[in-house]
């Protein structure tokens, strides 16, 4: 039997020029729901020193519990709100050794 190991994912959020502040708000308010969502083992918001961007340092049980959050009515939302306010975001997705 195959044992499913973590999946760790970090993501890097970079803002506009000019609309960190109100990017910030929105990112903080992911914290608790995905928190609280099944699967979720970690995550953990950062900010830049010069408070223009963002890392989130994320563990989840498997990949379909982080596909599962991906898809949640609050990313959704999330994504509709933020996206003129986000110059670039990257991921990097890979499973614990």
């Amino acid at each position: 039997m195959t044992q499913v190991q973590p999946l760790v994912v970090v993501a890097s959020i970079s803002a506009i020029s000019g609309r960190a502040l109100e990017l910030r708000p929105l990112l903080k308010a992911l914290l608790s729901p995905t928190l609280a969502e099944p699967g979720c083992l970690r995550y953990e918001m950062n900010e830049s020193l010069d408070g223009e961007g963002w890392v989130f340092t994320e563990q989840w049980q498997s990949e379909v519990h982080w596909q599962h959050h991906r898809r949640s009515p609050y990313m959704t939302q999330f994504e509709a709100a933020a996206g003129n306010l986000i110059a670039e975001m990257r991921l990097l997705v890979g499973q614990q050794t």
